[in-house]
């Protein structure tokens, strides 16, 4: 069978091509997941069953620049900066754990205070609108360095905000709207995010039943 030649480079047989027009969809897939993930799909060509998705500690430190500094409110007088996160991977937990700069301004009496937070949570994949996310943040350890009382005493409300009201469900990846579609119409699903010495691991497969 003849195959045509583009730029120097040989392409498929034109009957192979259309024979594998299924196997070809699935692929494109898991080439979104790639490159909407930093590109870190392995072996993206040709996906038949489970194929897996890893993704470096380097590129989770890009997904989660990308959502700060983030701004929030506090009892409606206190506003926080947060900054400079710092991922540490801690795989025997299957959580990750972050460090971040905090900045708490008492709007009523203008006081500030610098603080550090550090903290842990898991990461899983919403399959209703294809985002990897965080989830069950934990505070363990909240410090200011300098401020007022008022700020000093609202330190554990603070903790608390940054947890549950500011980084809780946060969004770290969402999938374009053609990839989650065409993700939908393959019925594919994705397996849960694991935590390894290295980044995170998880499967897309197709929906058993």
């Amino acid at each position: 069978m003849s195959s045509a030649m583009v730029g120097g480079r040989s392409e498929q047989p034109v009957g192979r091509r259309y024979r594998h027009r299924a196997v070809l969809r699935m692929a494109s897939v898991a080439g979104a997941l790639c490159a909407g993930v930093l590109g870190v799909l392995s072996g993206c060509a040709g996906m038949i069953g489970t194929h897996d998705v890893d993704i470096s500690e380097s590129q989770l430190t890009v997904l989660m620049a990308r959502q700060f500094p983030m701004e929030r409110k506090v009892m409606e007088v206190i506003d926080l900066n947060i900054t400079n996160p710092v991922l540490t991977l801690m795989p025997q937990a299957n959580r990750v754990g972050t460090e971040l700069d905090v900045t708490a301004i008492d709007r009523l009496f203008g006081s500030t205070a610098l603080g550090h937070v550090k903290l842990d949570y898991g990461l899983r994949f919403q399959p209703s609108d294809h985002t990897i996310r965080m989830t069950q943040v934990r505070v363990r350890e909240l410090a200011l360095s300098s401020g007022s009382s008022n700020l000093h005493g609202a330190a554990q409300r603070i903790g608390g905000l940054v947890a549950e009201n500011a980084l809780e469900n946060l969004v770290l990846y969402r999938m374009k709207p053609a990839q989650a579609d065409e993700m939908d119409r393959l019925n594919l699903v994705a397996s849960p995010i694991t935590v390894t010495p290295t980044g995170l691991h998880m499967s897309v497969s197709p929906k058993q039943g």
